[in-house]
């Protein structure tokens, strides 16, 4: 069965917004692959969070508060 996973920075959500996705995600999973309903326990989501620094974009390794800035289209770049 579908196992999906999704990498966040650490610390990025709450306990309710990880459920959110989870469940979010299992319903795509479901309509997309056009699963019956009785599939549902057997669609595995991951959350993983990735530690300050651990997630890299154009030779930067981002901390969370960093991400603001990343989201806004302006990745840092080294020099």
């Amino acid at each position: 069965m579908p196992l999906a996973q999704i990498f966040v920075p650490k610390g990025a959500l709450t306990l309710e917004q990880r459920r959110e996705i989870i469940q979010g995600v299992t319903d795509v999973l479901v309509k997309a692959e056009k699963l019956p309903e009785t599939a549902r326990p057997f669609i595995t989501v991951l959350i993983n969070e990735v530690a300050d620094g651990g997630w890299g974009v154009a030779g930067h390794g981002y901390e969370l508060k960093e991400f603001p800035q990343l989201v806004a289209g302006k990745p840092i770049i080294p020099k």
